[in-house]
């Protein structure tokens, strides 16, 4: 794939700033220190009207005085100078910009006009830009860093995407102190160019990204979004936090970048979708993100826990249960052999519990090479290794009984980690460490410097190694083509209908033969215009029947008394014919076959602003609302797509063999999801779709009812 504007973004020769002096209270003047003191290794021009020499680099009066055009320009000045300076760096040739200046269309319709304005700016002079209001970039690979916050680690493995400036510039400590590097991090701001999903493809590419993380307060695209997510993320582990989905988080997304954020479910849809590890905090996405981009794959769910102790093992082990990874008994082999290790009382099991053994070794070496080695283990975590931080408690005590410095007696307790640190690398298997201390303690010091993750609680490591379970749930899926649609042309007969329905709409027999037109199976049915028809439905189709108001005015025919169940007789099928005509003397009324079945699940498609149309599925019924158990996935799908929604269910357990009945066919099933989303897609003047109940018969499901909403 060519390369995109942010090659030259991340990777300038170049770099004009606009907004920098020498007083170090403007922002401008942090960035532009950071840029020096991050070894920026190519030329800085700052550009200032007055003065002549910025932080050690010759000033320019004006961007037309700049010896030639720089490869980046960015731009901290006030919003009002954005757009004339915007003009003058595209007449001078440059192509490349980050608009750090707020003040756009987060503020207003005045603020979008001049966002409006800057964007024609650019597109006048082909200049690609990050911003308005953002807060710069990092890649510690080049060096450069254009933020308000110094780098403290250089070339790691964790790349990040963010819609807030903050994650990637005032987050600095926090990483440092949980032993985590970025490699290249990126502020989209108002997004006004260049989005979060470009940067999602850059870094898919990028050869020194290893994982990704995301902050998303809204996406404008979804459907090129999920396109770019699903390739990325076959190589890539992606991890995302989304913050949109309520309305107080749409609202501040809103006011904060302008983002349109969407219902939270509908996110849930795109993520699972896109093989993305949706998150609930910033931390998840730094600490899990970091676990993906230094530890090799995890290749099932079979985790081995060792600890020193019995809480944290017991905390780990539930957590990593509740995730759906496993915590297997050891075969009698390797319980044999870690028994070796162990005092009397200590369990050999599967979390093994040294119960505060002293000997480090244990913990360090002798018992993790034991169930690193076992076939039957996937992943590796441990709790309780320590040394000088633990030292350090005991060493007031310890300086009243002997004659020692501190630096001594912390020195003595240090313990070599080097066997461990080099067994993820030699097994192929990952290790996470949990541990109650802080860089502290010499040893969080040296599994930070060699990249294993350190997590501050048992539980926070058991969840880290289920985003590492989740990706290899995500690899293990089908590495063929992203959905497209199932047909080469629209059914004829399907044209014909839609542009036969009435100019209120479309009733449900209209509906179902829309359906039936792309394969997916419904009732058997007939209308009837008047009671001596609605007879002869009923004696074709067999008692007993339903009988229904069919008109595209009456959507919701239960709530209004209009459907007949188990009509079994001439008599029933006249006095609901004459019911139906008595609420609507114009209704049609649909005689229809009455289906057997117990299970009744629903499907429907949603529209939401940027996204393609959303498939649901889920519970049906007159509970459906009640129940709220669907699953979203959007528009085209893949049978794969459809199933996993499908199977993503909480009473997934009735698509089986449940209590004597047949076991759903899963294909029949998901072709109508299919089918469903590539109806949407042929004729988007339908505004909502809703198949409520889908029964389950004789273990093939069948649509008893539809609704299509055509404004």
């Amino acid at each position: 794939m060519a390369a995109g504007p942010l090659e030259t973004i991340l990777n300038p020769s170049s770099i004009a700033l606009a907004g920098a002096s020498n007083n170090m209270s403007k922002m401008g003047t942090i960035q532009m220190l950071n840029l020096i003191d991050s070894g920026f290794p190519g030329e800085i021009m700052p550009v200032h009207p007055r003065e002549s020499v910025v932080l050690g680099k010759k000033a320019y009066p004006a961007i037309a005085d700049l010896p030639y055009a720089p490869d980046l320009a960015i731009l901290v000045v006030p919003t009002a100078l954005v757009p004339g300076m915007l003009e003058d760096f595209g007449k001078l040739g440059t192509r490349h910009a980050i608009i750090i200046t707020a003040g756009f269309k987060e503020t207003g319709e005045e603020g979008m006009g001049l966002e409006r304005r800057i964007i024609e700016i650019a597109r006048n002079h082909g200049i690609r830009f990050l911003g308005p209001n953002c807060l710069g970039i990092v890649n510690t690979h080049l060096p450069l860093n254009v933020t308000v916050a110094p780098i403290l680690g250089y070339g790691g493995g964790l790349s990040l995407a963010s819609q807030s400036g903050t994650y990637i510039a005032q987050t600095v400590h926090f990483l440092r102190r949980n032993g985590i590097v970025l490699g290249t991090a990126v502020s989209v701001g108002n997004e006004a160019d260049i989005d979060i999903t470009d940067c999602l493809e850059y870094l898919g590419q990028d050869e020194y990204t290893k994982a990704i993380g995301l902050y998303i307060e809204g996406i404008r695209d979804a459907g090129r979004f999920l396109r770019v997510a699903r390739r990325v993320s076959r190589d890539k582990p992606i991890v995302a936090q989304y913050v949109g989905g309520t309305e107080a988080g749409a609202r501040s997304g809103s006011s904060h970048t302008g983002a349109i954020a969407g219902p939270d479910y509908i996110y849930d849809g795109l993520f699972e979708q896109a093989g993305i590890i949706r998150v609930d905090t910033i931390e998840e996405v730094y600490r899990f993100g970091w676990a993906l981009a230094t530890q090799p794959p995890l290749r099932g769910p079979r985790i081995a826990v060792l600890t020193n102790s019995g809480g944290p093992g017991s905390g780990i082990a539930t957590t990593l249960n509740a995730a759906g990874l496993e915590v297997p008994e050891f075969s009698d082999t390797v319980r044999e052999q870690v028994s070796q290790f162990l005092p009397g009382h200590a369990s050999a099991r599967n979390p093994v519990d040294l119960t505060f053994h002293i000997d480090m070794k244990a913990l360090t070496v002798k018992i993790p090479e034991i169930l690193f080695s076992d076939d039957g283990i996937d992943g590796v975590i441990i709790h309780g290794i320590m040394d000088t931080g633990f030292m350090d408690l005991l060493y007031p005590s310890v300086s009243k009984h002997m004659d020692v410095t501190r630096e001594q007696f912390l020195k003595y307790g240090e313990i070599s980690l080097d066997e461990l640190v080099a067994m993820p690398c030699a097994y192929g298997k990952p290790l996470l460490i949990s541990s109650f201390f802080d860089t502290s303690d010499h040893c969080v010091r040296l599994f930070h410097k060699h990249s294993i993750p350190t997590f501050d609680s048992p539980e926070k490591a058991a969840k880290a190694m289920w985003a590492l379970y989740k990706h290899c749930l995500f690899r293990q899926r089908s590495a063929s083509t992203p959905a497209k649609s199932t047909r080469v042309t629209i059914p004829a007969q399907a044209r014909e209908i839609f542009s036969n329905r009435s100019r209120t709409g479309m009733d449900e027999y209209a509906a179902k033969q829309l359906l039936k037109a792309y394969g997916i199976p419904t009732t058997d049915e007939f209308l009837a215009a008047s009671r001596e028809d609605a007879l002869k439905a009923a004696r074709r189709l067999g008692f007993p029947v339903a009988v229904k108001a069919c008109s595209p005015l009456i959507s919701h025919k239960t709530e209004h008394g209009l459907v007949f169940l188990d009509v079994e007789n001439e008599d029933a099928v006249s006095r609901a014919f004459d019911a139906i005509r008595a609420y609507d003397p114009d209704a049609q009324v649909l005689v229809a076959e009455m289906l057997r079945g117990k299970r009744e699940f629903m499907a429907g498609v949603s529209y939401h602003p940027g996204f393609p149309p959303c498939v649901m599925f889920g519970l049906g019924g007159v509970f459906a609302e009640a129940h709220r158990d669907f699953a979203i996935r959007l528009a085209p799908l893949s049978r794969e797509d459809a199933r996993e929604m499908i199977e993503s269910l909480h009473a997934r357990t009735l698509l089986g063999n449940y209590r004597s009945m047949e076991e759903v066919d899963m294909d029949a099933l998901a072709d109508i999801l299919v089918r469903l989303g590539d109806i949407a897609l042929d004729f988007p003047g339908i505004k909502e779709i809703d198949l409520n109940p889908i029964i389950i018969a004789g273990g093939a499901p069948k649509v008893a009812d539809s609704l299509m909403i055509i404004p």
